[in-house]
């Protein structure tokens, strides 16, 4: 049995002075990753009774959304590197009540609440009999089955190419000095071209998050090339590991995944096909080409 499974409930309080509040969400922490959903028919009726503070109230539920996303990036980079995930990253109590003040209170998270999760347990039907039960029973549960958060495809690509080229590298502003940014990538390697790849799991991530991670992904290829002068800057290529979103039901998620096909130097590849992009990096024979010391320092860096 899992005792570290959790969930709570998010609302919307209209005016904090009455103390009358409309239950709008679920988070379920099912000892490993979080699960969240919002109802967007019950996030309406509670903003018709608090128009004044419609964009306090919609903005403070984007920012807890952000920050179960943020965890949820965090535990998935630890899979990739083989470690524990820095506790310090991870969501906790203080986050749950920062969230909760930053909008005045009009946006409360219930106290957590233990839920008995057992091996043979399916998450998805436990998220789902609480959502219809304690959040909304008309709004159909958009909560899919839960995905891993890293694929056996992925974790095979890695342990594939892992001596040949980088494997879980972190593109820094101390890498690439023109980057704003940090990106990690799951591989990276070249001759004559480069070749990498970045897993991109819709699934998980928001819109606006897959839009940014698209855009650096694009930045980061080209200063790469610039930086490194392959001898076949036309061949670059930067694989978006990323499946197909279903269309009914995240429409928006399945725009950007149709609108993310035609770029020249990123390449959309689905999860399950991971190990092709380890083929081409042995038949290319693709190696490793920054340098160790710059490498060496940014490790030690994260470490501290």
């Amino acid at each position: 049995m899992n005792t570290t499974a959790f969930y709570t409930l998010l609302r919307v309080v209209p005016n904090p002075a009455s103390g009358e509040a409309v239950v709008v969400g679920l988070v379920l922490f099912d000892g490993t990753r979080h699960e969240i959903q919002i109802s967007t028919r019950k996030l309406r009726l509670a903003l018709l009774f608090a128009k004044h503070a419609e964009t306090t109230i919609r903005y403070a539920v984007r920012q807890i959304e952000a920050r179960v996303e943020a965890d949820t990036n965090v535990r998935r980079q630890a899979i990739l590197a083989g470690c524990l995930p820095e506790p310090s990253r991870l969501m906790n109590w203080s986050d749950w009540e920062y969230l909760a003040r930053y909008s005045n209170g009009m946006v409360r998270v219930d106290s957590l609440m233990n839920v008995a999760l057992f091996s043979d347990d399916d998450v998805t039907t436990v998220f789902n009999q609480l959502y219809t039960n304690l959040v909304d029973s008309n709004e159909q549960v958009k909560h899919h089955r839960v995905k891993p958060l890293v694929k056996k495809s992925i974790r095979t690509l890695i342990q594939r190419v892992q001596s040949q080229v980088h494997t879980n590298i972190n593109l820094t502003p101390k890498l690439l000095p023109d980057l704003f940014f940090n990106l990690s990538l799951d591989c990276l390697g070249m001759n004559g071209s480069l070749i990498g790849a970045h897993s991109l799991p819709i699934d998980q991530l928001r819109i606006d998050t897959l839009q940014q991670h698209f855009s650096e992904c694009r930045f980061a290829i080209k200063s790469l090339s610039e930086h490194y002068k392959p001898h076949k800057p036309q061949s670059n290529i930067l694989y978006l590991l990323a499946d197909e979103p279903d269309e009914q039901v995240e429409p928006d998620k399945h725009k950007f995944w149709r609108a993310i096909q035609g770029e020249p130097m990123l390449k959309v590849l689905p999860t399950d096909e991971a190990e092709l992009i380890a083929d081409l990096i042995e038949r290319t024979g693709a190696k490793t080409f920054l340098k160790k010391n710059l490498l060496q320092a940014e490790e030690l860096e994260t470490a501290d």
